[in-house]
């Protein structure tokens, strides 16, 4: 990206220049059409904190015309698109560039992919791999959000089969949702990947769990009851993870969004033996600790740790953090500072 003023101008939608400092960052991408204070806000709902922004040139829209999208400076390859258009026409790379390829997963509603004669629907949370060779259409019906992954062919080999591309994903698949959790992760800044090395391994490590995706791609949704109720219990967690940062997260919000009843998740949970708000508790807590032991985590109070993670009274999170780990937070960080934690 070139930049005139504090404004950034796109070279090309989804692809930026690798930024001088190693920092790992959330970063957001937003079109010309979408302000400052809007751009805030969206932040704050979505990660708890206002992020760095930058806008795209109004003649180069960002991909599938999303309003604004969340990835990482330096870039690898993660991106989420927030109110995407309903339709969008993913063009080739010009000629002599090669093929390019991509993950695509709808977080929300369904999305229909048409490539020359074939073509293959994606409910929520679903995902494929696409070469985009080709001019790819994209249909979503109630779009809300769609995760795209830049992949790397040298990273991933079985690109180069076709059978791989084109197919559907389905959301039970073990590989699939150890992706959402790592992606969400990463894309909120939650592993200090402050060096190249370390962002390589990242980058490694993604193309891997995609590997293993498309591997088992061929197993359908499980028929067995315990394997269905397996696979929606680990949709929830990652719903979960994805909004640990909102205060508002409850068992009503997470039913709504799987069209069940609240009772029914809160039965998945007691089948593990503890309750929506003890495993809701237990990840916010276990943030927690992570930012407070991470180099990051030195520069903040222990009031905005606990704010960032989901708490809205810090009493009660110095309660609660003491009762789960025997120390409370201050020392924590106390010992994370001298190198003792």
């Amino acid at each position: 990206m070139s930049k005139t003023g504090d404004v950034a101008v796109a070279t090309r939608p989804g692809r930026e220049a690798a930024p001088e400092s190693q920092n790992f960052v959330p970063f957001w991408l937003v079109s010309a059409g979408v302000g400052r204070d809007e751009a805030s806000t969206l932040s704050r709902r979505i990660l708890g904190r206002t992020v760095a922004r930058e806008a795209a040139a109004p003649d180069l829209p960002l991909p599938f015309d999303a309003r604004c999208i969340l990835t990482t400076r330096p870039d690898i390859g993660l991106r989420s698109c927030f109110a995407p258009a309903a339709h969008w026409v993913w063009r080739p790379e010009r000629a002599g560039e090669g093929a390019r390829y991509i993950l695509v997963r709808p977080a929300e509603g369904r999305v229909v992919i048409r490539q020359g004669d074939r073509r293959i629907a994606l409910r929520a949370r679903e995902a494929a791999a696409l070469a985009l060779d080709q001019p790819t259409e994209f249909v979503l019906a109630q779009p809300g959000r769609i995760d795209v992954i830049e992949l790397d062919r040298a990273l991933l080999p079985s690109l180069g089969d076709d059978s791989a591309l084109m197919q559907v994903i389905p959301r039970s698949n073990p590989g699939l949702q150890a992706l959402a959790h790592y992606g969400a992760l990463l894309l909120r800044g939650l592993l200090p990947l402050n060096s190249a090395d370390l962002q390589a391994l990242a980058k490694g490590h993604v193309h891997d769990l995609i590997g293993a995706a498309l591997s088992d791609r061929g197993s359908a949704v499980p028929a067995a009851m315990a394997d269905r109720r397996a696979g929606r219990l680990a949709a929830i967690k990652a719903d979960i993870e994805a909004r640990l940062e909102r205060r508002e997260l409850g068992v009503e919000m997470i039913a709504s969004l799987h069209g069940v009843s609240a009772r029914v998740v809160q039965k998945l949970f007691e089948a593990e033996g503890r309750t929506f708000s003890d495993y809701v508790l237990e990840r916010r807590l276990d943030r927690a600790w992570h930012r407070l032991v991470t180099a990051e985590g030195a520069t903040l109070t222990i009031s905005a740790v606990a704010y960032e993670v989901g708490f809205g009274d810090l009493s009660y999170f110095n309660r609660c953090f003491r009762k789960r780990f025997g120390r409370p937070p201050s020392q924590v960080k106390a010992q994370a500072v001298s190198g003792e934690a």
